[in-house]
Parts: C-alpha cells; structure tokens; sequence
C-alpha cells in the first residue's frame, strides 16, 4: 500500500464525486463558451489546485469531522447564502461571448476565479470525509501524513480531468449554438440557487 495506491484513490474517488453536474464543473464550462477553452482550463486549474488542501484537511482531521455532525451543518449553513449570492450573480449578469486575450492578466484572474469558487463550495469537504472514512475502515488507505498527501494529489489529478472535460464541452455548446451559449450563465446560476434550495432542505428537513 504505497504513494502510487493512494494517489489512484484519490484520482478515482474525485473524479467519480465531481463528474454528475455541479456548481465548479459548469462554471468552468461557462467560462469556455464566454471566454474560450484556455480560459476555461485556467479556471479548472485554480480550481483543481484548491481541492488538495480541501481533501486534506478532510482526511487529516475526518475523526473529529466525521464524529461531529455538527461540523457538516455548519458548513451547510455557510453555503447557503453563497450559493445564493453566486447564483443570482450569474442570473442577472450581462452575457456575453468575448474570448479573453492570452496576457499574464487574464491568466492570473481565471486561475483565481477558480480557486474562489472552489473554495467557497465547502461540501466538497464532507464528501472527502466520507470516501477517507470509507477507504481507510476498508484498509485500503493510511492517514499518515505522506500518504494523505499523496491521495490529495490524486484528488487534484481526478478533479482536473473532470474540468477539463466540462470546458471542452464548454467549447462544444459554443460550437454548435450560439444562443444556447449566451443563456449558459443563467444556467449556472440557476444551478447554484438550486443547489442553495436543496441544501437548505437538507439542514431544516
């Protein structure tokens, strides 16, 4: 049970959890139809580059998460308003298809975009503490340092190849219809204010 185990866990695992439609995967693909494919890869990057310290911190403290209910709702309560906030954002913005130019700058504020947005999607967190609760009582992953670690690289490998796909398919909608494209950032938003309404569900019911 080496580095290598523990980074194909943690390359499956991320991607099986991130491949059904959410909030980072259609962001990333509404920025490939507004802004064009690298655009969207540089989102993807900034948003892979958050999920290794997410599964982490999940797998090095899932004792105390995975005994405390309590840490769950909370992180719930935290992304209900914003998912909100995120959601009514993308319904209400000007849309527009404008391929970013190649310049440092763009670069630099894609990578960052996805990096908030991934940070602010915390449930991310809970469901690393499920699968590491779930491979380790099977005795198929260790918690020590080294080969959390190790997982956690698999996880940003698993969630890239995921991004990657959903920009490609980004650039697949722009393609194929443009007016479908122009109405791709009130999709993301009402996927957000879906997702806001189903997880308050979850908390009060």
């Amino acid at each position: 049970m080496g580095f290598l185990t523990h980074f194909i866990y943690g390359c499956i695992g991320s991607f099986l959890g991130t491949l059904p439609m959410g909030t980072i995967n259609v962001s990333i693909a509404e920025e490939s139809i507004r802004r064009g494919v690298r655009a969207g890869i540089i989102m993807a990057c900034g948003a892979a580059f958050v999920e290794f310290f997410q599964a982490y911190i999940a797998l090095s403290f899932f004792n105390i998460l995975s005994t405390n209910p309590e840490v769950e709702r909370t992180i719930i309560v935290i992304c209900i308003p914003i998912f909100l906030v995120i959601g009514c954002y993308y319904l209400f913005k000007k849309n527009s298809i404008n391929p970013s130019p190649t310049t440092r700058a763009s670069h630099v504020i894609g990578f960052a975009k996805g990096v908030m947005v991934t940070a602010l999607n915390l449930i991310a967190i809970p469901y690393y503490v499920f699968l590491g609760s779930y491979l380790h009582s099977a005795g198929l992953i260790r918690l020590q340092p080294e080969f959390v670690a190790a997982f956690s690289v698999g996880v940003v490998g698993g969630t890239f190849l995921v991004f990657l796909l959903y920009a490609q398919l980004g650039q697949y909608i722009r393609r194929k219809s443009e007016k479908l494209s122009l109405y791709a950032g009130k999709l993301v938003g009402m996927i957000f204010i879906a997702i806001a309404i189903s997880q308050a569900f979850r908390y009060y019911w």
